[in-house]
């Protein structure tokens, strides 16, 4: 920079730079050329200034590109300026705030564009699947359980924000209420809720992402990295699956708080000295983060341990780098203040969940005033990193201890939380391990996550000087060990593991020779500057991508179709719908159904979704058992469809499900159904909606002790099938046999016809003798 202009509106922009410009000027008022080590700046900042070019360097050393211009520029004598540099700032550089600057028109290109690729990936492979004839259809079965809730909210005045039902009050209170009040304030109705639940997973992508961002440069000071981290994130299927169109689950909630929660850490922990604003800004995310974790589920508890164990990583560090944990830390224990209060106040006076997910906030204040009170004693005593690695063990052992005698209540609860949740093992996809699946893990992360380990180990280690470093390596091994205990986590750790796999790509294209080196390796490179590559080296950089992200991409659509519905399944649902919404219609319209989509049939069919509690109960009992008799006496009356999956991978010889694929005929193995009509079939036959009813029953003679088969031809929308039944005679020849069907049967030559009214009257009906 050879203007003071220049070197002014740097100054503007970078005030710290002010004390390493003062001492270069008067280290090159007294020799032409000096060295690094005649200043008593540090690194980051002295490679600012060359990489801005205000410093040069010289075969002996270096100098100041423009001595002059510097002195004018801190002098405040920049031509036509009018001013001393401070006089022109507002007040906001007061307290640490800078003044507001255009973005870079690079920057807003490659971040957009970014941050587009990511929003893209989450919509276009399941938008088609969402919204369907004027219908919202939801990916998954969880979603429609807060449908219900946010539309039962809209409906009836008498539910507000501290008279919630207790499945939302314990569960996730926080998300339910902030959609509730969104789509109030879009203007309410069951169409508004269907569009705002299945685009707000897609905003919390985006959101994510520019989180992700944000932490990405506060932690390594290089925008390339940032870029490259959004980029990462936008090809982990895991991530892509819990954030896709349509898929309002309450993970996507989470993630905002917590990459809020993270970057707030960062912020607080890297505040220049004198830049308070930054540090209000960060200790009021921290309060905001951590409460909203909390308050949005109940398992909200489990996430902010991450940051506990951060600031633990971090006062150790600070011990190492020779700081005051006490006093670098207390930004932190002011935010975890506001969000023990908060959180605390909310459960109070709304009643939102128990005591001990309640408090989880105070404890992380408790914690963490603990942590940074030992390794302040180990700083003034005897300064020494791996003492206060022991000291906090310590300490941490001892905390643990006294909540378990001393708050036996809530260490009962966490225990059976943990077992209950956390080391839960059943047949449900999101609770299995990640690598339970030889090769799962591949498939929802694909290479980036292979990239991303090396980089987060040099990032462990490179914590200990830089203590910044501890929040995005802590939080990626936690949310690490929570994935390989269950996969739901897996969208959590995508978030941090991104970062990572960012360096690393930035890395690996600097081997390439089509990048400058990241800035974390090189202080002297400038993390701000963006240059745009030319054609050879755009080519590298998308032969690189693919590369790393290439398996992602094909993941994306594949994990996300897994959870969207199939057409023929809600075109079954749609049937059913129709059927319930007839005038004729008397039956009950609950649909009993295999439990991953019951709350989607059930949802469309009768608009109760709240729960599967019986279908998870009971389902595959049913289709299990050969008795359909007593089933029938069970379920009538409560059950008005029953949803067939001729995949049921479960069928036992005789079971209803075997005579059910024969649409209630007569099996090998099993005599036909009574009871059971199959009313619908899908168009590929894979679904198919049997209906309850009393039946009607043939009765009549024929030579005794011999077997009559009795037998009709049932129409469905893609064919017909035959209903056959074989009974035996008495010894004095006579017979009867209920059946389900309309229609007219064939009775050993002999022809019945059989009503809808004797079907639902469960009437006798003679069959003439042939």
């Amino acid at each position: 920079m050879n203007d003071a202009q220049e070197v002014a509106a740097l100054l503007d922009e970078r005030p710290d730079l002010e004390a390493p410009l003062e001492a270069a000027l008067q280290a090159d008022a007294g020799a032409q050329s000096w060295t690094f080590d005649d200043l008593s700046v540090d690194s980051g900042r002295f490679g600012e200034l060359v990489s801005r070019g205000v410093i040069t360097k010289t075969d002996g050393g270096y100098q100041l590109a423009n001595p002059q211009a510097v002195e004018r520029a801190l002098a405040g004598e920049t031509s036509g300026a009018g001013e001393k540099r401070g006089e022109s700032t507002s007040a906001l550089s007061e307290v640490g705030l800078s003044r507001p600057t255009l973005p870079d028109r690079r920057l807003v290109f490659a971040l957009g564009g970014a941050l587009a690729f990511l929003v893209l990936l989450r919509v276009v492979f399941s938008f088609s699947a969402v919204f369907r004839d004027g219908a919202v259809v939801l990916s998954s079965n969880d979603p429609y359980y807060y449908r219900y809730w946010v539309e039962q909210l809209l409906a009836n005045p008498d539910l507000t924000p501290s008279s919630l039902p207790w499945q939302v009050v314990k569960g996730e209170p926080l998300y339910v209420v902030t959609m509730w009040a969104i789509a109030a304030v879009l203007g309410g109705g069951a169409t508004t809720t269907g569009w705002l639940l299945a685009w707000y997973p897609v905003v919390s992508a985006l959101l994510s992402g520019v989180l992700v961002y944000l932490l990405t440069v506060t932690v390594t000071e290089d925008r390339r990295v940032g870029i490259a981290s959004v980029l990462m994130l936008a090809v982990i299927a895991g991530h892509a699956l819990r954030t896709s169109l349509g898929f309002p689950d309450h993970h996507a909630f989470d993630y905002p708080w917590l990459g809020l929660t993270a970057l707030s850490l960062a912020v607080v922990v890297v505040r220049e000295r004198g830049q308070w604003g930054r540090a209000v800004l960060g200790v009021l995310g921290l309060g905001l983060g951590v409460s909203g974790q909390v308050l949005a589920w109940d398992a909200g508890p489990l996430l902010i341990g991450a940051a506990g164990l951060a600031i633990a990583a971090m006062s150790i560090a600070w011990v190492h780098t020779d700081e005051s944990p006490l006093v670098r830390g207390l930004p932190i224990l002011v935010g975890t203040g506001i969000a023990a209060g908060v959180t605390w106040l909310v459960h109070t006076e709304l009643g939102w969940h128990t005591n001990v997910v309640a408090s989880a906030p105070a404890l992380l204040l408790a914690g963490s005033a603990g942590v940074l009170l030992v390794t302040e004693a180990v700083f003034r005593l005897r300064p020494d990193a791996r003492l206060a690695t022991v000291a906090v063990g310590v300490a941490g052992g001892a905390g643990l201890a006294g909540v378990a005698f001393g708050l036996p209540e809530a260490w009962s609860t966490l225990q059976s939380r943990v077992e209950g949740s956390l080391l839960r093992s059943d047949q449900i996809a999101e609770v299995q391990g990640l690598f339970g699946d030889s090769v799962g893990w591949l498939l929802l992360f694909g290479f980036v996550l292979v990239l991303a380990i090396p980089y987060l180990l040099w990032g462990t280690r490179r914590a200990l000087s830089e203590p910044v470093w501890a929040v995005p390596a802590v939080y990626a091994w936690w949310f690490l060990g929570l994935s390989v205990l269950q996969i739901r986590f897996v969208g959590e750790f995508a978030s941090f593991i991104a970062l990572f796999a960012g360096l690393g790509f930035v890395h690996l294209a600097e081997r390439l020779e089509v990048a400058r080196r990241p800035r974390p390796f090189d202080r002297t490179v400038d993390g701000a500057q963006l240059v745009l590559p030319n054609r050879q080296q755009a080519g590298t950089l998308l032969a690189l991508f693919v590369l790393v992200g290439g398996l992602g991409l094909l993941q994306v659509p594949l994990k996300t179709s897994q959870i969207t519905t199939p057409t023929e399944m809600y075109e079954t649902t749609a049937w059913m719908e129709e059927q319930a919404d007839q005038p004729g219609w008397e039956g009950p319209n609950y649909v009993f159904s295999e439990w991953g989509h019951n709350r989607m049939h059930n949802y469309f069919v009768n608009g109760e979704s709240r729960s599967y509690g019986f279908a998870r109960a009971n389902y595959v009992a049913f289709l299990n058992s050969s008795n359909s008799t007593r089933w029938y006496e069970q379920l009538r009356g409560r059950v008005g469809f029953v949803v067939y999956d001729t995949e049921f991978d479960d069928m036992r010889s005789g079971s209803i499900a075997e005579r059910l694929a024969a649409n209630g005929s007569q099996t090998t193995n099993g005599s036909g159904l009574a009871h059971y009509r199959v009313v619908y079939a899908s168009e590929d036959g894979q679904y198919r909606v049997v209906e309850l009813v009393p039946g009607a029953t043939l009765m009549g003679k024929a030579a005794p002790d011999t077997t009559v088969k009795v037998s009709t031809q049932v129409e469905f929308r893609n064919g017909t099938s035959q209903y056959v039944r074989e009974i035996q005679t008495t010894t004095n020849g006579s017979y009867q046999v209920t059946v389900p069907y309309t229609g007219t049967y064939s009775v050993n030559g002999a022809r019945a016809t059989i009503t809808e009214a004797s079907i639902r009257n469960g009437s006798l009906v003679s069959v003439p003798e042939s």
